[in-house]
């Protein structure tokens, strides 16, 4: 069914200018079962690199009818997080 919901919803981190960082793969929780990080794609890694993006300090932003996360890291903090590896598929 055209424009049916999928459970699926694109969100972007952006740095503190609003440059495009990365796309949010997964919402990951701690022990307890809080959310506590993220995990992003970065923007542009080919092959995709993955990374844990905590997620204090993420500010809710809308830039027209799209809603990012924005953080004050950069595209050189996020490329020096520890790569996540995904298990193969």
């Amino acid at each position: 069914v055209s424009g049916a919901w999928t459970g699926r919803v694109k969100v972007t981190v952006v740095g503190a200018d609003g440059q495009e960082l990365g796309d949010v793969a997964q919402v990951l929780r701690d022990a307890g079962n809080k959310v506590d990080r993220l995990l992003v794609e970065i923007e542009d890694s080919n092959p995709d690199r993955y990374v844990h993006v905590p997620i204090t300090g993420l500010k809710t932003i809308v830039r027209g009818d799209d809603t990012d996360l924005q953080t004050t890291m950069t595209k050189a903090d996020l490329a020096g997080l520890p790569e996540v590896k995904l298990p193969a598929p």
